[in-house]
């Protein structure tokens, strides 16, 4: 990869793997980084695309009719400053655009696209974890509240299998943790 780092989010689109933001070390501290690249597997090569507007790490990444959805996250690794954006990225255009934001400001979170619906899932913030699960929908640019998730989570994963959203582990508490938790969220 171009730029070494963790703490990023990727999605697929049209057959080629984004990465986006992230932290990495400078010096003695752990900062953002705006780096967004794309991998090719069919060529087996990387390309440098146009940065990320809001250089952060914690977020989450998800692809929605054609564009890639980056979404919440944090300043350098700090879940004291978690932010709200909402940006997304067209790979026809190459260019960047902002939407509305999330309307609870997380990271650590999880995101899947589902009915025309991006779920924000969990997440963490110095005053605990999230059973937040707020969706976004890119054809009118609005944010709708769905049923929260059992137990707040972060660094949690899910994927989407056969119209339903599995959420895998986390931690229950802010700042590290796991757990052997998985609930399934669908809209039937």
């Amino acid at each position: 990869m171009p730029t070494a780092r963790g703490a990023h989010a990727a999605a697929v689109i049209d057959g080629k793997i984004h990465l986006v933001g992230g932290a990495h070390r400078k010096l003695f501290n752990l900062v953002n980084t705006d780096a967004h690249e794309v991998y090719d597997p069919a060529t087996d090569s990387w390309e440098i695309l146009a940065p990320l507007p809001t250089a952060r790490d914690h977020l989450t990444a998800t692809e929605a009719n054609g564009k890639l959805f980056v979404i919440g996250g944090r300043i350098d690794v700090n879940y004291h400053n978690n932010l709200n954006s909402n940006e997304s990225y067209d790979p026809k255009t190459k260019k960047w655009a902002q939407h509305a934001p999330l309307p609870t400001a997380r990271s650590g979170i999880t995101s899947q696209f589902l009915n025309g619906w991006i779920h924000v899932l969990g997440g963490e913030s110095g005053e605990g974890t999230f059973v937040e699960n707020e969706g976004y929908n890119p054809a009118t640019n609005n944010w709708k509240t769905f049923k929260p998730m059992p137990s707040g989570l972060h660094g949690l994963a899910s994927v989407l299998l056969k119209g339903k959203i599995h959420i895998l582990n986390g931690g229950p508490h802010p700042g590290g943790g796991g757990s052997n938790h998985h609930s399934i969220f669908s809209l039937k």
